[in-house]
């Protein structure tokens, strides 16, 4: 194995398609590290000179645009970058780093091509002044080592050396410096060149690479290549790194499959082979696997033969190239340079023709996926990736090893140990069946009714199997057979019966392949930690797609029994329940202890790798316990039986190793197995007498888990630990899971110094005092301190990355898009988190951060109340934080409602005011509640919130049929509670309960519903004289709105927050009309209704797939244009006249509808449009304008008609401060450029129908007027 340098001289990269060839032509070349010259990019130019390949780029840039040089790393080089120098004239960079634990240091010259002996003397001081180590120096030299050798004249004479005054400054630097030119040393009698000098006709090697001897020694190749796209020729030297014999990984390409040919071959072939090999004597693992390998050389086949025919060309060019530059060095004739220029134009055009491709595609992403909420957007709000290769790793007896060999033999030991854990234990001890089936029948856990594990046993059917493919990701990295999800979605008419067939075989006797539960382990280093010790990186299971199929279809037929296997204490990874649950929780516990001063603790656990520690034998046992089907079961064991793993590291080999423990972390049923494994001891914890939790009520408050996150709140702390310490070791030994309680965090809340140094010296427990951190947000000692140790560092934190994303290049809505995707979810978790009063003036601030990070910084051009209104609503969805934060809590409202044994918090909050309620008590008016019972913070804010809520958005009626009967004011007998028990528990409970089909509820009614006393017959005419004197009947009737909808649902709904934050918006009183909308009706004299305004709105959204083309269309609808109406009133002008020339005011509507050359252009479209659908188009501005959609037309036809009018508005605006308006070829080329980018999309997407419903009239109308 070898790390390749290359240098090339590139004489500007400011175009995009030269950047592309670069980069390209350093990929195609297997380039680890280059240094590049002559970039010419100034220091303001916003240009990168990286790609998903070379990551990282050390740039030194000259204020104007001149010289410039850049070192590219590829993103698997194991160079670890510690420090850079930059000149700030752009002739040199300096990296220093280390290359597998051997410092090194790269210099990257541009030289100045006149005689500059300063520039030779300080380079001479620069390298001096390094430390020992390898040093590199490369680049053009503008000088050569050797003037008899190293450049040849027109004439083919050697020029004397010693000539030029350049040519000594730089000898005295090599020799000074003690440097050695590699390719010399490697080809000490051959002649070569890298430079021609059209004008002098003279060749010379000034483009060189220079070592010291500690790197000279690792070099083992040195290579001049021939002058193609640049005037100079590209060189390079390959250094020897510590051996390695990392094999070649098939994965198939993606663009295969968007080929039709390849598609309908490869269907050929699969029809072929299970046609001739499927039979019921061939077990269905065998038929599967063997089909891989088939399929795999299918694929290979047809890759080879297309990379052979598409290099051939450029193949023979570059040997005609190197045959012609060799004879030409020797004889450089007139003649021998045209047929050399002549083949290198041809090479260059050939070069440029595939770059020209590959940009069309790239635009195709981009115009697709640029400023949307994807991860295109995402990614480039992310800093740009760092990502290094491990370089070095600490083994075992604390030596650090380099080569990726031995690296992934660190790696591999210990995943080894770690899966293997139980392996030690041995038969006979702790993990044997029969101890694991004593601890689990003495723990009272749930199982399954026969009807659930009926269902679960059930058949795998193809439509569940169809249903499972389409929800996981088919693009994601495959495992190590090489096919993705892409690849299973392609041809899933062909594979989805044999994939269920194997399925449901696995059910019985039939076991998989060994190579199907093969897996590699992607390895990613955690923040913050010791990168050179195995245990700090986060194993990624990358498993095979099927395999990941399989176990996405046994997780969705689990998920939904989940609430009734697992205790609501555990919320990670069950259906319906949320992290705030906790949080919220914990919260109110600290705030409990703090008011009753009871000494208690607040026990956050660090588990260590619980994912990968779980045993097998306690993981199955249990699953018997809990009721699941043996077939079911059967499938489960199919996937862990024998399996195997690989580290997957760059440049080493692949050494598999079994695997007798843990849940794999990539696997979809990997969460729901763990937390299945963990509420054993929850239940214990929960169970056991000796520790103690908190007591409200009937119930105890003891633990609550986000999967391995894990928080005890204990009340009788030294006790409970002790108790604790025992389960948690006995628990341990059955089931792998492990502890670090030195990695555990300890807050004690009103226990005494002496109680807190018994704990912390008995358990050696790290105590925090003022915060413990749990799900990501700190839990305060001081519940007043909740707000100040979490909002505020995370605004910071935003403030200063909107300020960073500030010069990015990013459109308008793409800003807004960034806001949603990046800003709002880190503050929507802390509004769910916390139980926190948050005003308007605390979001005052970042909310003005994000309107001027929208605006950057410039003037706004669109009222901010129209941003924040939703899209369908007629704005852009702009987030209002403030009403986020409002949603979020009001969401916690709906949830109050939600059964209380569903959610702990409920409970505990249920029980902190019994015997009020608070789903029932924030109903009443607030003058009528009963004082509360308790001041605890998160249930004054949530009342608080709901009662501004009320107040300006209306989300109850007055009075509301939600009003509680019981704990009424207005009903005395009612404040009793226990006297209407039963009477409630036959479903009484709310003003909306007294009718029944319309009819006042009977007696009769409600015992029919539950088992009444005859005292409660006296309870319930107490009830009936409430209602007949309060006339409460109507009030009964009164439909609910839709918030009393959702408290009265009997369950939580998803998206329940962006459901509430719509409706807050859509009915908020602030904002009015539309101004817009007003001004457009008046331009064009019509007014048009709601649902005409809400078709607008929905055209305008659906205008383009291209967020910068749809982006035109929001403008328009805003009246975003500049005009010279406004610029003179400005004072930016003095005149306000249309700057068409035509003498009338230039308003808004004037410049886009009513000036007379502007009429004309929009007929001209309306003449194309009707040639184009072959019916008179009627030329409407309100069409034309702003889309409205025209009746009698088609979906298709409509889709068509929106592009080519987005085409003519474009296209307009283009020559928006011109006096010349757009011809139409301007408007069919800007079609056409968008029926390519939705052709490439559509072979993308394999919507080629739908495509060609759209286009065929375009494609009609070129063909009639070509």
């Amino acid at each position: 194995m070898s790390v390749k340098i290359t240098s090339l001289n590139v004489k500007g990269l400011n175009s995009p398609n030269k950047r592309r060839l670069l980069l390209r032509s350093l990929k195609s070349a297997k380039s680890d590290i280059a240094f590049i010259q002559e970039t010419h990019i100034n220091k303001v130019a916003k240009v990168r000179l990286t790609d998903h390949i070379y990551t990282v780029a050390v740039s030194a840039h000259s204020v104007v645009k001149r010289n410039g040089v850049s070192i590219l790393f590829r993103k698997t080089c194991p160079f670890k970058i510690t420090s850079e120098v930059c000149d700030s004239d752009g002739r040199f960079v300096l990296v220093s780093g280390s290359l597998y634990a051997s410092t090194c240091h790269l210099i990257n010259i541009y030289a100045p091509n006149a005689q500059s002996e300063q520039f030779w003397t300080d380079m001479t001081t620069l390298v001096a002044s390094l430390p020992p180590g390898m040093v590199i120096v490369g680049g053009d030299m503008n000088a050569v080592p050797c003037a008899a050798v190293d450049r040849r004249s027109q004439t083919g004479t050697d020029r004397a050396p010693g000539l030029s005054g350049q040519d000594r400054a730089f000898y005295t630097f090599l020799r000074r410096s003690d440097l050695l030119d590699a390719w010399r040393v490697l080809h000490p009698d051959d002649r070569d060149f890298t430079f021609y000098s059209a004008p002098h006709g003279s060749y010379s090697r000034i483009d060189l690479l220079l070592c010291n001897a500690a790197s000279m020694a690792r070099v083992v190749r040195a290579d001049i290549h021939s002058i193609t796209w640049s005037d100079h020729a590209d060189i390079s030297l390959q250094l020897a790194v510590p051996q390695s014999s990392g094999p070649w990984k098939w994965k198939l390409n993606a663009s295969l499959l968007r080929d039709p040919d390849v598609i309908a071959q490869t269907r050929v072939a699969l029809d072929q082979y299970f046609t001739e090999n499927a039979s019921e004597e061939m077990s269905p693992a065998t038929v599967w696997a063997a089909h891989k390998a088939v399929i795999r050389g299918h694929f290979i086949k047809i890759a080879t033969f297309r990379k052979k025919q598409k290099l051939s060309l450029a193949l023979d060019l570059q040997a005609q190239l190197h045959r012609l530059e060799q004879q030409h060095k020797a004889d450089p004739t007139p003649s021998g340079l045209v047929a050399l220029n002549e083949v290198r134009r041809a090479l260059k055009q050939l070069f440029l023709d595939d770059v020209a491709k590959s940009l069309t595609w790239s635009r195709r992403t981009f115009y697709e996926q640029s400023n949307k909420l994807d991860s295109l957007l995402a990614r480039s709000l992310r800093p740009r990736g760092t990502y290094k290769s491990i370089s070095s790793v600490r083994a075992g007896n604390g030596r650090v090893v380099t080569s990726p060999d031995a690296i992934a033999q660190v790696f591999t030991e210990f995943y080894d140990r770690l899966y293997n854990h139980s392996r030690d234990q041995g038969e006979g001890a702790g993990s044997a069946t029969g101890v694991i089936d004593d601890f689990l029948n003495s723990t009272p856990l749930t199982a399954l009714t026969q009807a659930q594990s009926d269902t679960l046993g059930e058949p795998i059917a193809m439509p569940e199997v169809s249903r499972a493919l389409a929800g996981l990701n088919g693009m994601k990295a495959p495992g190590p057979d090489g096919f993705h999800g892409g690849y299973y979605k392609t041809f899933k008419k062909i594979l989805l019966p044999h994939l269920t067939n194997l399925f449901n075989a696995l059910r019985g006797e039939t076991r998989l392949h060994p190579d199907m539960t093969l897996a590699d382990i992607a390895l990613l280093p955690k923040e913050g930690r010791d990168a050179s010790r195995p245990e700090n990186y986060r194993p990624i299971s990358l498993l095979n797609f099927d395999i990941k199929l399989l176990a996405k279809i046994l997780a969705d037929r689990l998920n939904p029994m989940l609430t009734s296997l697992i205790h609501p204490d555990q919320v990670g990874f069950i259906p319906g329940r949320q992290l705030y649950e906790n949080t919220r929780r914990g919260a109110d516990l600290v705030w409990w202890a703090g008011s009753t001063r009871t000494p208690s603790l607040l026990l956050s656990l660090d588990a260590e790798k619980a994912f990968d520690r779980v045993t097998w034998p306690f993981l199955f046992r249990l699953l018997v316990r809990l009721g699941l089907p043996d077939n079911f079961i059967n499938v489960i064991k199919a996937l862990y039986e024998n399996p195997r793993a690989q580290i997957k590291l760059q440049g080493a080999s692949r050494s598999p190793f079994t695997i007798s423990n843990g849940t794999r972390q990539g696997c979809p049923l990997s969460p729901i197995l763990f937390v299945l494994a963990l509420e054993p001891l929850l239940t214990r914890i929960r169970q056991s007498p000796h520790i103690q939790g908190v007591p409200l009520g009937n119930h105890r408050f003891t633990v609550s888990a986000y999967a391995d996150d894990i928080l005890l709140s204990l009340t009788d702390p030294l006790r409970s630990m002790r108790h604790l310490h025992d389960l948690l070791t006995h628990y341990g030994s059955l089931s792998g899971f492990k502890v670090n309680l030195t990695k555990s965090q300890a807050m004690p809340l009103h226990m005494s110094p002496e109680m807190v140094a018994d704990m912390a010296s008995s358990f050696r427990i790290p105590i925090v005092r003022t915060s413990l951190k749990y799900l990501g947000v700190s839990l305060t000692s001081d519940p007043t301190r909740l707000f100040s140790a979490n909002i505020p560092p995370v605004i910071r934190q935003i403030k200063k990355d909107l300020e960073d994303w500030t010069e990015k290049p990013i459109s308008w809505i793409g800003r807004i898009h960034s806001v949603k995707m990046n800003i709002l979810p880190r503050l929507l978790f802390l509004f769910q988190a916390l139980p926190v009063a948050v005003t308007r003036r605390d979001l005052a601030g970042i909310q003005s951060a994000i309107d001027a990070f929208v605006w950057q910084n410039k003037r706004r051009r669109v009222a901010r109340k129209i941003l924040y209104r939703p899209k369908t609503r007629g704005g852009l969805g702009l987030p209002n934080l403030y009403m986020y934060y409002c949603a979020a809590q009001l969401a916690q409202v709906v949830a109050w409602h939600a059964p209380a044994a569903d959610r702990r918090w409920v409970t505990l909050e249920t029980a902190l005011t019994s015997p009020d309620r608070p789903h029932m008590a924030l109903w009443l008016p607030r003058p009528s509640r009963p004082l509360p019972r308790t001041v605890c913070p998160a249930i004054a804010n949530s009342l608080r919130i709901f009662d501004l809520a009320c107040s300006k958005f209306s989300l109850a009626t007055t009075p509301s049929p939600m009003t509680p009967l019981f704990r009424n004011p207005a009903f005395p007998p009612g404040m009793n509670l226990p006297d209407f028990k039963t009477l409630e528990a036959s479903g009484l409970r709310r003003f909306g309960d007294i009718l029944t089909g319309g009819k006042k509820v009977t007696f009769a009614d409600l015992s029919a519903r539950a088992s009444l006393r005859p005292f409660d017959y006296f309870r319930f005419m107490q009830l009936r004289h409430y209602i007949d004197t309060e006339a409460l009947v109507p009030i009964a009737n009164t439909p609910l709105n839709w918030f009393e909808k959702l408290c009265s649902a009997a369950s939580v709904p998803r998206g329940l927050i962006s459901t509430i934050y719509y409706a807050l918006c859509s009915g908020s009183k602030e904002w009015g009309e539309l101004a817009y909308c007003a001004r457009w009706e008046a331009d064009l004299q019509e007014s048009l209704t709601g649902d005409e305004w809400e078709e607008i709105w929905e055209a305008t959204a659906k205008s383009s797939i291209c967020v910068t083309h749809q982006e035109q269309s929001f403008k328009m609808l805003f009246r975003w244009y500049t005009t010279p109406v406004l610029l003179c009133r400005m004072g930016r002008t003095t005149s306000d006249l249309c700057w068409r020339n035509c003498g009338l005011q230039g308003t808004f509507i004037h410049l886009w509808w009513d000036c007379p050359r502007v009429k004309e252009y929009w007929g001209k479209v309306g003449r194309l449009l009707t040639s184009i659908f072959h019916r008179p188009v009627h030329v409407d501005p309100w069409d034309f304008l702003l889309s409205r959609p025209k009746t009698g037309f088609t979906n298709p036809e409509q889709s068509l008609l929106r592009c080519v009018l987005l085409a003519a508005r474009r296209a307009l605006a283009s020559q928006w401060l011109s006096d010349v308006l757009p011809t139409m070829r301007l408007v069919k080329a800007k079609v056409s450029d968008v029926r390519l980018m939705e052709e490439l999309t559509a072979i993308v997407r394999q919507t080629i129908p739908k495509f060609e419903k759209t286009w065929h009239l375009w494609e009609d109308y070129l063909g009639v007027t070509s």
